[in-house]
């Protein structure tokens, strides 16, 4: 009888522990779970957006158009912009504003048509919205950063660095340029646009997003980093990152999500850097966002599609960089 209680006390183990291991498992497989589609769009897709539907926007430079996708890649329109459009941003009125190849922005409404279009300099390199509404362009051979009403009016030009290319805008409305030269550096200038701070970031630093602590994010392809700042640019981590990383978008939960356009993929990191994913791409993948469903896409400019990573995070991303990634200009 003993024997037997026993057999039963060990059998009710084995099948605890066995429950216990398929239940991790099912938590593991559920967090990192993650479904990767490409979409073909076009030639060579920069700028991605996200509308209100979560339609998911990408300027089409080599034909001169922009594609709305909706979720499940579906094309829904196919709108001619402007030559070569690169960066694009949607307010919150739905406006949608276009930076094309040969120094313009378009602002074109939810029917795709064209309802204005101004210069803005040489080449923009890098396109926001601001939380005053204005939007905020990069001219990289300029070296302006351009502010715009929505209605496309120029508030204000101002001196930004030698290179102005990434831009982002925190809360208080100060903003954050990349300066795409070889001693590179992050121009911080205030609402009115006079510089507060200039902080080295590496040689040529492209993409930079804002977590929600004010830390600021700063990729380095030609580096093969990402450099973590605090508010002053004291530099908190740097991470060694292999295949040019690019575009950069942060999660609500505070993850890293970077394009590496060398390696055809996207990287999820923790806080600290710690790798937690590694998702294929199409090839030579450089914008980056999180949709509000926290879906991660990216625009890959070597074979002419847009990449969906559904499940990787929760959530849009904070201060998302809104800038395209203009390689033909150098």
């Amino acid at each position: 009888m003993e024997r037997g209680k026993n057999y039963l006390k060990f059998s009710l183990c084995l099948l605890l522990l066995l429950i216990i291991l398929i239940v991790a498992g099912n938590i593991n497989n559920s967090a990192n779970a993650a479904t990767v589609t490409n979409f073909k769009v076009g030639k060579m897709p920069y700028g991605l957006a996200v509308g209100k539907k979560n339609n998911v926007y990408a300027a089409i430079s080599g034909f001169n158009n922009v594609v709305e996708l909706n979720q499940n890649g579906k094309l829904i329109k196919n709108i001619i912009a402007d030559w070569a459009p690169s960066g694009i941003v949607i307010n919150k009125t739905g406006y949608v504003y276009v930076s094309t190849g040969i120094g313009n922005i378009v602002k074109l409404n939810n029917k795709g048509q064209i309802l204005k279009k101004v210069k803005v300099g040489v080449i923009p390199a890098g396109i926001a919205v601001g939380p005053d509404g204005n939007i905020y362009v990069t001219s990289i051979h300029s070296k302006t950063v351009t502010k715009l009403n929505p209605a496309l009016k120029v508030l204000k030009v101002f001196y930004a660095g030698i290179a102005p290319y990434g831009i982002v805008l925190n809360d208080n409305g100060f903003i954050y340029v990349t300066n795409f030269v070889n001693k590179g550096t992050v121009t911080v200038l205030n609402r009115s646009g006079k510089i507060i701070k200039v902080f080295n970031a590496q040689r040529k630093p492209e993409g930079i997003a804002i977590g929600h602590s004010g830390d600021i994010y700063v990729t380095n392809g030609l580096s093969g980093s990402v450099l973590k700042f605090n508010p002053n640019g004291k530099i908190l981590e740097k991470i060694n990152l292999k295949g040019g990383p690019y575009g950069i978008a942060l999660s609500t939960t505070g993850s890293m999500f970077v394009a590496c356009i060398y390696a055809d993929k996207v990287v999820k990191l923790s806080r600290s850097g710690k790798v937690l994913n590694i998702y294929k791409t199409g090839e030579n993948p450089n914008f980056i966002l999180i949709d509000n469903k926290g879906n991660v896409w990216t625009a890959n400019s070597g074979d002419g599609t847009v990449t969906k990573i559904s499940g990787a995070t929760r959530g849009k991303e904070f201060f998302p960089y809104k800038g395209p990634i203009w390689q033909d200009s150098f």
